[in-house]
């Protein structure tokens, strides 16, 4: 009678507890809580193999008009569509018979399960957040959601004089190359960010379809970003400014970065450069209201470090520009305890499942590409 009293009262307790227990899980992390606060999370997607979106690829063309003229009606076909897989993560534990006749009546039990429930959380926010930045369509990330490296791969090592890679990836069943559906762009600089490219891209001017997919990929160890180095603590400020302007320049305002998450090792040179340059670190006053007062703050974009982010890497992120999405009505869901006669023990589950959607168009990488 104990043993069914005990898994009746943790039935009940444990989803009401899972579901609190996300929000402080969500606002531990700053990817995390900014996508709630964007209301990027995006629960109840069942109803489909696979995650369908569309991107949008062309805009449509302006006709200059006079008097009495004739306008050409044409159908439209601007946008493309992407899909991923849904994926999937499992965090289970297990409690013995022996270990609860061990531990006495029932409320020493549930007080067991109570920190054991708390810890569970802690290991899925953990590891939860460091998939945010894998490549789900890497060898054994078969499993694993789309993270942020599933798009940002480079195609060809750029020149050490070029300030950006190009893109050269492949996300959602669509490239992300430059004009890998056509269109054009202007070659009015004398200095291209990228001499192979030889267009003004990300500078410059072109079509909607030349760049719909492509995410900038910024060589910080560039020697042309004018400081006579190719540091990154030298670079860093110019390297920044300029990412932000490129985002915003090729995608509007959406398109303008949320926020940079840095590797520690560059966020600690950011902090020497801009102490050095303004005796004091300068706050981001949204992301200390959220409770993450270490985050500071370049031409109103958030910078902040992250565990889970490679060393030499930062990312630049529009929170308008991706959706994390999943299957149930809220992010993780519980089940258990549930006896299992096999192994005399109580199991107990929490999960995810979803999956990432992104407009690559929306994100940075920041590397020493060359």
């Amino acid at each position: 009678m104990a043993s069914l009293e005990f898994a009746a009262v943790m039935k009940e307790a444990a989803p009401l507890y899972v579901a609190g227990r996300i929000d402080l899980t969500i606002r531990d992390r700053l990817m995390l809580t900014l996508a709630q606060q964007n209301g990027r999370f995006k629960y109840k997607m069942a109803g489909s193999h696979t995650l369908y979106w569309d991107v949008k690829r062309g805009q449509r063309l302006l006709q200059a008009y006079g008097d009495d003229g004739v306008i050409r009606f044409e159908r439209s076909n601007l946008h493309e569509q992407l899909n991923v897989n849904w994926r999937g993560y499992k965090l289970p534990d297990r409690m013995t018979e022996k270990q609860r006749l061990m531990l006495g009546d029932l409320s020493s039990i549930i007080n067991r399960y109570d920190e054991q429930g708390e810890d569970m959380l802690d290991d899925m926010q953990d590891g939860f957040c460091s998939q945010q930045f894998v490549d789900g369509y890497a060898a054994g990330n078969e499993n694993k959601v789309h993270g942020l490296e599933s798009f940002l791969g480079e195609r060809t090592a750029p020149a050490a004089t070029d300030r950006i890679a190009e893109p050269g990836d492949t996300y959602g069943s669509k490239n992300t190359n430059l004009a890998d559906v056509g269109g054009s762009w202007s070659t009015n600089l004398t200095t291209y960010p990228n001499a192979t490219l030889a267009k003004d891209w990300p500078d410059g001017s072109g079509t909607a379809d030349y760049d719909y997919m492509a995410p900038k990929l910024v060589n910080y160890s560039s020697s042309n970003w004018g400081t006579g180095s190719t540091t990154w603590e030298d670079n860093c400020e110019r390297a920044l400014d300029q990412t932000i302007i490129w985002m915003t320049h090729t995608g509007g305002r959406k398109n303008k970065p949320t926020a940079f998450l840095l590797a520690s090792d560059l966020y600690y040179a950011y902090q020497n450069k801009m102490r050095a340059k303004y005796r004091l670190n300068i706050p981001h006053q949204q992301a200390t209201d959220l409770g993450f007062p270490d985050t500071m703050q370049q031409s109103g974009v958030m910078v902040a470090h992250d565990f889970d982010v490679d060393a030499g890497v930062g990312y630049g992120i529009s929170m308008q520009r991706m959706a994390i999405c999943s299957l149930y009505d809220q992010l993780f869901v519980s089940r258990g305890p549930t006896y299992d006669i096999h192994s005399d023990s109580y199991l107990w589950l929490v999960g995810f499942f979803g999956n990432n959607r992104y407009e690559p168009k929306g994100f940075a990488k920041l590397k020493a590409y060359a």
